[in-house]
């Protein structure tokens, strides 16, 4: 652990380096030349924020200024090199996205728009052309975390997706976009990113890719693997184990670029990870604070900032596996793609109730009484085949169209056993599920004139959702097989108008949605009756957008602002029946909100760039499962969140040299509800208590260096070392916990360029 000395002396070293001109940036938007040598035309060019990005969000390559929704196109490799090297780190820069961080570097949801849930983001994951995750909310799908890949981009995909995505994109869709195998050229590198966290100890990341062709012209390949080892920050007082979220992560991906004809091309891909952790990166707190834990506040830590009094390790283990085909043919008239995937992944996890439920066992099994722990260990996961053929026409004409199918087969298994010492059958359940989908989807784009056109989108679903329940214990009957078949229409509709080479207006209204499923049929123990719905259903939403995106004439000064409205109905919660939780229904919620993000060449070599994003997500009903009265902020989203970033670009010498810096600013946000009184005078209880999470700022400091082959980089991460939940857990049931702020951070990383 540092000392303050050691702390201050750290800061001021990386703070000297910078003055001396060390920097990186990591910003899309920043991408000047630092060429030393470079006549005035050249320099003019490079000044320029709106270089051409091209991005797929609407399944063919489009620039980005002339795409007709919100979406954020991140270059990963520029955040992991200043220190940021996950989703939970990344996100906070995009305007609209909050992440809930479990304290685990995987398994994090991602909420966009105020699109939350209690059971499942509506966020889904896309390598490529490749869906990845659950569509179901019996394996807790969250989406993948693929920022360590050999990546081009990452792109976020703002609003309801379901008419080219399908399934569960009610929020919007993370797209990592990997970089193809060339055929032509070679590249390569290897990198050392080293760190080190106050509290912590030493972090290490290590990555290698390869990229080039194996046969000019014909074949290409490319390999990418990383190994990261983190040190944690959280000590276990109650074990007397320091540090006892240590984890370790790895993986990496592969693929085979096969140009067979002028017209037939084929690529196979690869994909795996796997990532172990002893405990978690979250602390114990006190509940609202109406409630007791005497001498605390609400979600005060209750064993200290970077502590927590867990009875008992909560190791886990995540893995993930894809292999895709893709298979793209020139018709002439279009392009015809085939695209099949597998895909298998698993997460175990243990967790610590002894709080309540060694009570209970106390209660079932008085003559083993008392029992002195009880651990949850959760063993879920899903094995899933998806295939998808589309025709896509050629771009240009004045007509332009894509039709396709898609079809999914998903297996999930979800086992909880809960083990108390001394040991006694308590608690243990498998319910194994199955989804099947089948879909047609269409969408046509036509031109009025060059600069003025309309699009429409259709996608119609077919899917069935089954579920078992097998247990053992007292706490929970077996429940028989039950299954839903249910069908649903998404919609699409876009209007855009250049009003000028630098200028674009676009609305849009779109629809998603996320599938039904069958439930664990209760019944009422005296009467017989039904404490529960046999199935629940899809939650559906409309959301409407407009907005502008642009530049000034001479590109050193670009704008994309959008706004929307957001109807959502049924959306899926967990209820509780009998003491036991199934899925629910609530009515409906809307979002309203306006995102901005602003960038400015202020000179040759200073750019500053900035977003801000303001969020009203509430209900629009009274939610008497929830507690939630019409008009209570949904949890986990902060009204307001900004982000401003300087980069400064120079000449160190002969090399070319960075230096920047980051502020993010993440509002007041709640979490859970206050319950209410309605007309008639019936109270309806909060199903989790109400908090509200303080807001907080974080300042980043990066800096970096190009000696020929080699890129130095160095940087501070939380600067002021400020300490704030970025998530928290509240509950009746057991402890609150939540996940705090990384304290600073100190690091370096040097990359080699082979080729």
């Amino acid at each position: 652990m540092n000392t303050p000395s050691t702390d201050k002396l750290t800061v001021t070293i990386l703070a000297l380096a910078i003055a001396a001109g060390l920097g990186l940036a990591p910003n899309a938007l920043a991408q000047a030349n630092n060429d030393p040598v470079e006549d005035e035309t050249e320099r003019e060019r490079d000044t320029e924020l709106d270089d051409v990005i091209v991005v797929t969000a609407s399944r063919r390559e489009e620039a980005l200024q002339d795409v007709a929704m919100a979406v954020s196109t991140i270059d990963t490799d520029e955040y992991i090199d200043a220190g940021l090297t996950g989703l939970t780190d990344i996100l906070t820069f995009v305007p609209g996205v909050a992440v809930t961080n479990n304290g685990r570097p995987y398994f994090n949801n991602v909420y966009m728009r105020g699109i939350n849930a209690q059971l499942s983001a509506g966020v889904t994951s896309y390598i490529d052309d490749i869906p990845f995750g659950s569509s179901t909310v019996y394996t807790s799908p969250a989406p993948l975390d693929g920022t360590l890949l050999d990546l081009g981009t990452l792109d976020v995909l703002k609003g309801p997706q379901g008419t080219l995505y399908g399934a569960s994109a009610i929020g919007g869709i993370l797209k990592f976009n990997t970089r193809a195998p060339s055929l032509t050229d070679g590249s390569g590198s290897v990198s050392a990113n080293l760190s080190n966290t106050r509290h912590g100890g030493l972090n290490q990341l290590y990555r290698a890719n390869l990229n080039g062709p194996l046969v000019q012209g014909t074949l290409g390949g490319s390999l990418t693997v990383f190994n990261q080892q983190t040190n944690g920050y959280i000590d276990n007082v109650q074990i007397g184990e320091d540090d006892w979220d240590d984890y370790d992560y790895h993986g990496g991906s592969g693929s085979l670029r096969w140009a067979v004809t002028d017209r037939l091309e084929v690529t196979l891909q690869a994909l795996h990870q796997n990532a172990t952790q002893d405990g978690t990166s979250q602390v114990q707190a006190n509940y609202a604070q109406d409630l007791p834990i005497p001498g605390f506040g609400a979600a005060e830590p209750i064993y200290g900032e970077y502590a927590t009094g867990a009875a008992a390790l909560n190791p886990s283990e995540y893995e993930a596996t894809l292999g895709g085909l893709t298979i793209k043919y020139d018709t002439g008239f279009g392009e015809l793609t085939s695209v099949t995937s597998t895909q298998e992944m698993f997460f175990i996890q243990q967790q610590d109730v002894t709080t309540p439920f060694a009570g209970v066992a106390d209660i079932f099994f008085p003559d083993t009484a008392p029992h002195s722990s009880a651990v949850l260990v959760g063993d879920l996961g899903f094995e899933k085949f998806t295939q998808e053929v589309r025709l896509t026409s050629e771009s240009g004409n004045q007509f332009e169209w894509i039709v396709g199918a898609y079809y999914t087969d998903e297996d999930g298994h979800n086992i909880q056993d809960l083990v108390v010492t001394p040991d006694v059958p308590l608690y243990f359940a498998n319910f194994p599920s199955n989804y099947k989908e089948l879909s047609a989807f269409a969408t046509g784009t036509w031109y009025f004139t060059p600069d003025l056109d309309v699009s429409f989108g259709l996608r119609h679903t077919d899917y069935s959702n089954d579920v078992e329940l097998n247990t053992v214990g007292p706490l929970l009957a077996p429940l028989p097989f039950s299954e839903i078949d249910d069908e649903v229409t998404n919609f699409l509709v876009n209007l855009r108008y250049r009003a000028s080479d630098n200028m674009s207006f676009y609305s849009r209204v779109a629809s998603g949605y996320r599938p039904g499923g069958a439930n664990f049929l209760l019944l009422d123990p005296t009467t017989g009756d039904p404490l529960s719905s046999p199935f629940f259903e899809p939650d559906e939403l409309v959301s409407y957008e407009a907005g502008l995106k642009g530049s000034s004439p001479d590109g050193r000064f670009t704008y994309d602002i959008a706004g929307y409205h957001i109807d959502w109905q049924d959306y899926q919660i967990g209820i509780v029946r009998g003491g036991v939780q199934v899925v629910g229904n609530a009515e409906k919620a809307v979002s309203r909100g306006i995102e901005t993000s602003l960038g400015m060449a202020v000179t040759d070599n200073l750019t500053l760039t900035g977003s801000l994003s303001y969020v009203n997500a509430e209900l629009a009903a009274d939610e008497p499962d929830l507690g939630g009265a019409d008009g209570d902020q949904l949890p986990s989203t902060p009204e307001w969140q900004a982000v401003l970033d300087a980069d400064y670009r120079f000449s160190f010498g002969q090399w070319p040299a960075y230096v920047g810096a980051s502020y993010r600013y993440k509002g007041e946000m709640p979490v859970g509800f206050d319950g209410y009184t309605d007309a008639s005078g019936n109270d309806f209880p909060p199903s989790s208590p109400r908090v509200n999470i303080d807001s907080y700022n974080l300042v980043d400091l990066r800096a970096g260096v190009q000696f020929n082959d080699f890129d130095v980089a160095l940087y501070v991460n939380n600067v002021f070392d400020e300490w704030a939940w970025t998530s928290f857990g509240s509950s009746f049931a057991v402890i609150p916990s939540g996940a705090p702020t990384r304290p600073r951070t100190v690091g370096a990383v040097l990359r080699w360029n082979f080729l």
